[in-house]
C-alpha cells in the first residue's frame, strides 16, 4: 500500500471566535497518533492556526477519508462549511464526523448529505477498523463497534464501542501532532496555557446539563503514575511548561491520585491549570497544589440553592460549597466559581438567589471569577428530556444546532431571554477582565466596558444593554479583529 493510499486527513473547525480559546485539538490529536502507530500517514487541519488553503491542498491529495470532530455549538457550522469544501473537491472522500455532538446526536448527523459515516464516543478504535475497511471495500460495516453508517438511505447504528485501555493509547505528540505543539508554543503568549493534556477520561459524577453521563457513561479511567510520568518527560522535552488538563474532573478526582502526580509536576516545574469539585480540597491538599505549579482551578458551583443542587444531580450541597470556598480563599490561586441560571422549572426567585451568590462569592473570595451561563439543553444529557418537556424545540437538522450557546438564548420557558444574554456578558466582562482582556490589544475598548459592567452588575440594570450587540458583532466578525490585531503588532 502506498503512502499516498494511507493518507488520513483530521480536521477540526473553529469552535469559538476568541483567540485565547485556541488550545491544541486533543479531539483529534488522540485519533492521529493512534492511526500512526498502526502506519498510516496522518495530516491534520486546525482552523485557528490554518489557512483554509491548506485544508483544500491536504484533500486535493485523495485521503482515505476527512474525519471531522464538533461541539454542539457554532462549530458545527464551520465543520460543515469544512465538509462541503471536501465534497466540492471530491464527493468519493468519505466524510467521517466525531465529537460530542455527532455521539449524541448521531442519526440526525447522518441524515446530512455533507456526512457518511458518525463515529460515536470514543473513537480511535472506531475509526482504525472504518479506515481498514474502506481499504478492503468492505460494504457490510455491521461488524465496527460505534460506527454509525448508511446502507443506500437506510442509517444503521452498530452497537457501542468498549472503551480502551487508556494506558495503551499513544502520546498525542507523537509523528504530526509535533507540528501542531510546537505551533501553539510559538502562540503560548496569545492564548494562556494553551498545551492541552489529558490524565483521564471520564467523570464519577452525574450532572444533568453535561455531556459526561451519556459519552463516558460515568466510566472513569485515569493513567498510571509511570504513564503520566511518561508523557510529561515527553512534554518537558519538547518545551512545554505551562499547560491544561483537558481532564473533565482531575485524575477522575481522585485524591490518592493526585497526591502522586502532584509532585510529578512541581519536580518538571510545570505551570498548570485544571477542572475539580469544589469539595476536593483541604487545606493541605491545597498547599500541594500551590507549589506543583497549579496557576489557576475551575469549579463548576453551579447553585447556591439546595433544590437546584439536587434538582441537577450535582452531588454537592450548599454546606459543601461553603466549606470549599472557605478553604480555598485562603490559598493564592486564581480560582473561577462556574454558576448556572435558566434551567427548566428554575423560578426567578432562585434565579436571583443565585446571581446574589455570585456577590457572596466575590465577597468572600475577592478576585475570584464568577461567570454566570445561562443553561443549554445538549443531547444526550439528563436534563434535555426535561427541557423537551418545558417546550424547548430541538433543530431538525445538523445545522441548527450552530446557536445553541450559552450567549444566545432560546430556551422557551425563559420568559426574557435577552436578560440572560446580558447577565451572561456582563458577568464576563465585569467578573474575567483580568484574565482575559485586561492586557488584550483593544483594552482602550475593554477597560471603559469593564467599569461599566461593574456598574451594571451592582444595581442590576440592563437597559440599554449595547453590550450585548458589540459582542454579537465581536462575535460575527472575530476573524476581522484577529487579523486587525495582527496587523497592529506587526506595524
Amino acid at each position: 500500500m502506498t503512502m499516498k493510499n494511507k493518507l488520513i486527513v483530521l480536521a477540526y473547525a473553529n469552535a469559538s471566535p476568541f483567540p485565547y480559546h485556541a488550545w491544541t485539538p486533543l479531539a483529534i490529536l488522540s485519533l492521529g497518533a493512534y492511526l500512526e502507530r498502526e502506519g498510516y500517514y496522518v495530516e491534520y487541519f486546525d482552523e485557528r492556526i490554518h489557512k483554509k488553503e491548506h485544508f483544500r491542498d491536504l484533500v486535493k491529495r485523495g485521503p482515505v477519508l476527512v474525519g471531522l470532530s464538533t461541539m454542539t455549538c457554532f462549530q458545527i457550522k464551520n465543520t460543515l462549511d469544512l465538509a462541503q469544501i471536501a465534497r466540492n473537491i471530491n464527493p468519493k472522500i468519505p466524510l467521517v464526523w466525531g465529537g460530542t455532538h455527532p455521539s449524541m446526536m448521531a442519526v440526525q448527523t447522518l441524515e446530512s448529505q455533507l456526512v457518511d459515516f458518525v463515529v460515536k464516543g470514543e473513537g480511535e478504535q472506531t475509526l482504525l477498523e472504518l479506515v481498514r475497511a474502506i481499504h478492503e471495500k468492505k460494504e457490510d460495516l455491521s461488524d465496527i463497534d460505534g460506527l454509525g453508517w448508511k446502507r443506500g438511505k437506510e442509517i444503521i447504528m452498530n452497537k457501542d464501542r468498549d472503551f480502551l485501555d487508556i494506558d495503551d493509547l499513544p502520546f498525542p505528540y507523537d509523528g504530526k501532532g509535533k507540528e501542531i505543539l510546537l505551533e501553539y508554543l510559538r502562540r503560548s503568549g496569545e492564548t494562556l496555557e494553551n498545551i492541552g493534556y489529558e490524565s483521564s477520561r471520564g467523570c464519577p459524577h452525574k450532572c444533568g446539563f453535561c455531556y459526561n453521563v451519556y459519552f463516558h457513561k460515568n466510566v472513569c479511567r485515569v493513567k498510571s503514575k509511570e504513564k503520566v510520568k511518561e508523557e510529561l518527560i515527553k512534554l518537558k522535552d519538547l518545551g512545554v511548561d505551562k499547560m491544561t488538563f483537558y481532564d473533565d474532573t482531575f485524575l477522575a478526582g481522585k485524591k490518592e491520585v493526585m497526591i502522586e502526580i502532584l509532585p510529578l509536576l512541581k519536580e518538571f516545574g510545570f505551570k498548570w491549570i485544571a477542572n475539580l469539585r469544589i469539595n476536593t480540597f483541604d487545606e493541605a491538599l491545597l498547599k500541594q497544589f500551590e507549589d506543583s505549579g497549579c496557576v489557576y482551578v475551575f469549579f463548576g458551583v453551579e447553585s447556591p440553592d439546595d433544590d437546584v443542587l439536587k434538582h441537577i444531580k450535582k452531588g454537592l450541597n450548599r454546606k459543601m460549597i461553603d466549606k470549599g470556598i472557605e478553604i480555598v480563599s485562603k490559598g493564592n490561586i486564581p480560582t473561577l466559581y462556574s454558576l448556572l441560571i435558566g434551567l427548566p422549572g428554575e423560578t426567578e426567585e432562585q434565579m436571583n438567589r443565585t446571581l446574589d451568590f455570585a456577590d457572596e462569592i466575590r465577597r468572600r473570595h475577592p478576585g475570584a471569577e464568577v461567570p454566570i451561563q445561562p443553561y443549554v439543553p445538549l443531547p444526550g444529557t439528563l436534563i434535555y428530556e426535561e427541557a423537551l418537556a418545558h417546550g424547548f424545540k430541538p433543530p431538525t437538522h445538523l445545522e441548527g444546532w450552530k446557536n445553541f450557546t450559552n450567549d444566545e438564548v432560546r430556551n422557551p420557558w425563559i420568559k426574557n431571554p435577552k436578560l440572560l444574554n446580558a447577565i451572561y456578558i456582563n458577568s464576563f466582562l465585569a467578573f474575567r477582565y483580568d484574565r482575559f482582556l485586561k492586557n488584550f490589544w483593544f483594552k482602550i475598548v475593554f477597560g471603559p466596558l469593564h467599569a461599566l459592567s461593574l456598574w451594571r452588575w451592582k444595581h442590576r440594570e440592563y437597559r440599554c444593554f449595547f453590550e450585548l450587540y458589540l459582542y454579537l458583532a465581536y462575535k460575527r466578525s472575530g476573524k476581522f479583529f484577529i487579523a486587525l490585531e495582527k496587523l497592529i503588532k506587526n506595524q
